[in-house]
């Protein structure tokens, strides 16, 4: 599908309005740096107003969009985040009401994610409590946020620190440490839980659209003379991001490009790729039934209808449908498929890195029908 243009965001990250380090240029600047074409800052409880735009330098420039994580900040724990996009107003004030929170999104033109939906239990020994998704009376959201680097890094940590053989607070935070000096030996792929969830929204016959991110915080780290950032911006921009798939290519006007941006990512016409283990650009997920789509597209199904995929580079993929693999192959570069029931097709790759198969790339569905 060359006629399509593809995009490398990233829509989760904190300035100092919430409790980010970086402001809104700087941020910019390493997302440039990281090779992005969009980022989208979402501090908690706070929609920003007049700071979007294109920030250029000498090294490209990045589209930066304004968005909100809204939370109630008097529940406890303070859990069931939620990404709102394109909303163009400040949501917080429905943070009590989850579904009216979702309401309110939709009814002014937005696209919401519900935030790293399932983390792991609550750490006590360093203050880390589960912050997914937990009223889940609701309905009518966008998607899912299916992959968090910040959210999978406290997993990793909370899972060590429960196996110490002392429960101590200072031999918990020795153990983060080490984990923070090298989370790329750690972190295998999103929460399963939450991709489990997908497939069976997925298979209920909602289409749900998911999005990768870096929850990028700048967050200084102190023990004794050690000091280190968890994790640098530029860093989280070049681990899990979103690739969309736009029709046009950006031409500056803040409107129509954002609009482009907004559309795909509310539509799926993206996959959620961990960048880090090898770029996921070139990906592609396409199929031809009685007419053609691309990821996130609905196909009509026919005798001779097929689902193509295509890697950058050599992975294991896999094509499943409803939680079930319906078609896969190893160490190669294309899938294809011919399908013979109708439902949602998502495609996923693994690959080696760092000396495990790791969790590479998670397409939003092709819906047959």
């Amino acid at each position: 599908m060359s006629e399509w243009v593809e995009l490398a965001g990233n829509m989760h990250m904190h300035t100092p309005y919430s409790d980010g380090e970086k402001w809104h240029a700087d941020i910019a600047r390493d997302a440039i740096q990281s090779g992005l074409d969009f980022i989208i800052v979402t501090d908690h409880n706070v929609w920003v107003d007049g700071i979007e735009g294109y920030y250029e330098n000498g090294n490209g420039r990045v589209l930066l969009l304004s968005g909100e994580e809204v939370h109630n900040p008097r529940r406890q724990p303070q859990a069931s985040h939620f990404l709102a996009y394109g909303a163009e107003r400040e949501l917080a004030p429905f943070a009590h009401d989850p579904q009216q929170l979702i309401n309110q999104t939709n009814a002014n033109g937005g696209c919401g994610f519900l935030a790293h939906p399932h983390e792991g239990d609550p750490e006590p020994l360093l203050d880390l409590p589960n912050l997914g998704w937990h009223d889940w009376e609701i309905d009518n959201f966008t998607g899912l946020e299916l992959w968090n680097y910040m959210s999978s890094f406290a997993d990793i940590v909370k899972e060590h620190a429960r196996r110490l053989p002392i429960q101590n607070k200072l031999l918990a935070k020795l153990v983060a440490l080490r984990l923070a000096l090298h989370p790329e030996k750690y972190i295998i792929g999103p929460n399963p839980q939450t991709l489990a969830f997908w497939d069976e929204l997925l298979a209920q016959g909602k289409q749900i659209a998911v999005v990768g991110n870096s929850d990028a915080h700048g967050t200084p780290m102190n023990l004794g003379p050690i000091h280190r950032i968890i994790y640098p911006y530029e860093f989280c921009f070049r681990a899990i991001n979103t690739h969309i798939l736009i029709p046009k290519l950006l031409n500056g006007d803040l409107a129509r490009d954002k609009k482009m941006i907004l559309d795909a990512i509310s539509k799926g016409n993206s996959w959620v790729g961990y960048d880090m283990a090898y770029p996921t650009k070139g990906f592609r997920f396409s199929g031809q039934g009685v007419n053609k789509g691309i990821i996130g597209d609905k196909i009509q199904l026919d005798a001779g209808a097929t689902l193509q995929v295509r890697a950058s580079t050599r992975a294991n993929i896999r094509l499943i449908r409803h939680g079930e693999v319906v078609a896969q192959i190893e160490n190669e570069t294309h899938l294809t498929h011919i399908p013979v029931e109708e439902g949602a097709y998502r495609a996923e790759c693994t690959i080696q890195y760092e000396g495990k198969e790791r969790g590479w790339i998670y397409s939003n569905p092709i819906y047959l029908w």
